[in-house]
């Protein structure tokens, strides 16, 4: 039996998660938001992580997560999703993992379009198409428990710029961690709360209200259909929106 843990805002992580689950037999997909609300001793002989890159790192929820992982698979493996540079986001993993007794027995990186600097479309759909063969590579070898951990690695922009000095402009020059909704754009249609992997939010009034464990992973300001919610400083428009195009609101809302 085998299992992946995710977390996916735009779709990108999840899009992967579901090309690799299809390679490997009796394979389910698990929130790592479920996992922190209820967490419990992994059976499974195989495990996965696959995560997005926030900041040249994991972002803090996977960080929690990985700590708070019970597992002892025969086989584990990572897959970090990203705009261009992973940072230290796998080394980060294996080490985390290590510390509770597990070997990262292979671990891979997938450019994917960023939900967080607006890219052009074309630029979006060539990354898309670029994406494919890479993630079915890495479907491959993971279904033939490929040991490879030649990514795990600090790449050269951690070095220079690192995740805290990253995180502190995000907080304090973009205030991104105020998200606030527009009334005069909001439906109250839900889809926010729908797909909160972290269950962070709550339609009150029929508006949205956010609770104190967001994962930052903007997949309620891009999948918003009315542009209504933004970030601090970060807001988009139907321009900017980005979400997997592989992926749809059922698959987003998943097993939480």
């Amino acid at each position: 039996m085998a299992v992946i843990f995710y977390l996916s805002g735009s779709g990108n992580s999840l899009y992967a998660a579901q090309q690799l689950a299809e390679k490997l037999e009796d394979c389910r997909l698990e929130t790592i938001g479920s996992y922190l609300r209820k967490p419990y001793a992994v059976k499974d002989e195989v495990v996965g992580v696959v995560s997005p890159v926030y900041c040249f790192a994991l972002p803090p929820v996977v960080a929690n997560f990985l700590a708070k992982l019970q597992a002892k698979p025969n086989y584990c493996f990572g897959v970090v999703t990203m705009g261009g540079n992973q940072g230290r986001a796998l080394k980060q993993m294996s080490e985390a993992l290590a510390s509770k007794g597990i070997t990262l027995n292979y671990g891979q990186t997938v450019i994917m379009p960023d939900n967080f600097f607006g890219i052009p479309q074309e630029k979006r759909v060539e990354q898309l198409k670029a994406a494919e063969p890479v993630v079915a590579k890495i479907a491959e070898e993971v279904a033939e428990a490929k040991a490879d951990v030649t990514s795990v690695k600090e790449a050269m922009l951690w070095k220079l710029f690192g995740t805290s000095a990253s995180w502190w402009y995000l907080k304090n020059r973009l205030n991104f961690e105020n998200m606030t909704v527009d009334a005069t754009k909001c439906v109250g249609c839900g889809i926010c709360a729908d797909i909160c992997q972290m269950e962070n939010i709550k339609l009150i009034d029929g508006k949205p209200t956010f609770g104190t464990s967001c994962a930052n992973c903007l997949g309620c300001v891009h999948w918003c259909p009315q542009s209504a919610i933004s970030a601090g400083k970060l807001t988009v428009d139907n321009a900017r929106r980005y979400v997997n195009p592989n992926i749809n609101l059922e698959m987003m809302k998943g097993d939480k």
